[in-house]
């Protein structure tokens, strides 16, 4: 009898696994979505547990000598605890997991996949890259492959080029290369050589930000980290504040605020104030004229080579810009919304609007293509704000036609027909799909928030994809 893959997972953390039982582990994990996402699940936890043990300790461990073993320590008194209850209940959810995947067959990973490997522990939801450069190379197999793809815990090399990753808390992180960058977690990661700018929200203060002999901490900020040979890590605060320090050095621990650089001697044990060469720190992009996003959505700053259905596969929703402006040759009616989405007795009444031709639109498009393909619905939600009122969302097959000859982007292949179709309720045909039936008895939201800026979304698919349109005024 195989283990559980509690029981692997364990015996991952503890690291007592050998090198053929992890290519096994990983082989397996591969195969079957849900114990992929169990194992995603206990990895996500024992990083967020050592992350919780190392603030805990920050005052000591951040600005003084390590102290590894109490870090250690109180992670796997933690993790016994949370094996304790975790392990009965979670056992039996594979057993029946086990039936349904045998009864409802296997789901297979599509093109795009970032399978989870347990050797390197890559995550594929840490980070996803939303903007890279033509000349942006990555190396490594912890490595992403490029626009959209995912980073995990594990190092990573940027050979050339620029990146920015948008990692699970918001945090931006505008890579420079040749860099090297270690993930350790959403909340901590290792810059080993290279050029980094963080961009940290609110939500998220406290991320800290390694390199060699150096650590740095956000209070709450926009800071810069540049790496080279010469043994002098040099931070740059474009806003806002952070502290840094020596770990070897109580003394070496300094706050810089806005506009203030610093150079850190790690041989020598010294710290230096004073400018920095700007060229050092990459410049971040002006966060206001970027669309905002939660929970799932994840605004990718440059467009895919292709939204066909099987080529762009990810768990995360995905928003890019097709045409910064056009004018509308014709009239166009679009959807700001759909009454009793879910329940209810009536049907649903969508809310329509007629943009005239002639109207001036900022176009964005939406895309949601689960890894890989099933008769289980995978459900992806959160939400994206425009910089400008939302004009309207194009959703009915009819409108995405029409306005697939004007607005699609050039250099990207669109998916055509009915498999881009979302199934609202106002629709009123999922249920009576029995090829591809409602599993969940879910059907898809899309919703226009009430500042007329903010989409939000809960998209669920299985077989198909999830596309439409949200239109945006120009002025």
């Amino acid at each position: 009898m195989s283990p559980s893959i509690e029981e692997l997972t364990e015996r991952y953390l503890r690291g007592e696994l050998t090198a053929v039982e992890v290519a096994a582990l990983e082989q397996r994990l591969s195969a079957d979505a849900n114990e992929r996402a169990q194992f995603r699940r206990a990895t996500r936890l024992e990083a967020n547990l050592r992350a919780h043990a190392t603030e805990q300790q920050s005052e000591v461990a951040a600005w003084s000598a390590p102290r590894p073993q109490v870090e250690a320590t109180l992670a796997e008194s933690f993790r016994a605890l949370l094996w304790r209850w975790w392990a009965p209940f979670t056992t039996a959810v594979a057993v029946v997991v086990l039936g349904l995947i045998f009864w409802l067959g296997e789901e297979k990973p599509g093109a795009e996949n970032v399978v989870t490997t347990v050797s390197g522990v890559s995550d594929p939801y840490l980070a996803i890259v939303i903007d890279q450069s033509a000349d942006a190379r990555w190396a490594g197999k912890d490595a992403p492959r490029g626009l959209g793809h995912a980073l995990g815990r594990g190092r990573a090399r940027l050979e050339s080029g620029e990146a920015t990753l948008q990692l699970d808390n918001g945090v931006e992180l505008q890579l420079r290369g040749p860099a090297e960058l270690e993930m350790l977690s959403v909340d901590h990661g290792v810059l080993h050589r290279g050029q980094l700018s963080a961009r940290v929200p609110e939500g998220a203060i406290g991320f800290r930000v390694d390199a060699p002999g150096v650590n740095v901490v956000d209070l709450g900020t926009e800071f810069s980290l540049a790496v080279d040979g010469s043994g002098q890590p040099k931070v740059h605060v474009f806003k806002g504040k952070v502290r840094a320090a020596l770990p070897s050095m109580p003394d070496s621990r300094t706050e810089l605020n806005t506009g203030e650089s610093a150079r850190f001697d790690v041989a020598l044990g010294k710290v230096s104030r004073g400018a920095e060469d700007p060229a050092l720190f990459p410049a971040l992009e002006n966060d206001a004229l970027v669309p905002h996003t939660t929970g799932d959505v994840r605004y990718l700053r440059r467009a895919p080579e292709s939204v066909k259905a099987g080529t762009f596969e990810h768990d995360s929703i995905m928003v890019f810009e097709e045409q910064s402006e056009f004018t509308l040759p014709e009239e166009v009616v679009v959807m700001r919304g759909a009454s009793n989405q879910q329940e209810g007795p009536e049907p649903s009444v969508a809310e329509l609007a007629t943009l005239p031709a002639g109207t001036r639109v900022r176009s964005y498009y939406v895309h949601f293509d689960r890894v890989g393909k099933g008769k289980r619905d995978v459900e992806s939600k959160g939400s994206v704000t425009f910089d400008r009122p939302v004009l309207g969302l194009v959703i009915p097959f009819k409108t995405l036609a029409q306005t697939d000859a004007w607005l699609a982007r050039t250099g990207t292949s669109y998916e055509h027909g009915g498999n881009r179709l979302l199934e609202m309720r106002f629709m009123g045909w999922k249920q009576s799909n029995a090829q591809h039936p409602n599993t969940s008895g879910r059907f898809d939201e899309v919703h226009l928030g009430p500042d007329g800026r903010s989409v939000t979304m809960d998209l669920l698919t299985g077989w198909a994809v999830d596309q439409f349109r949200v239109l945006v005024a120009v002025e």
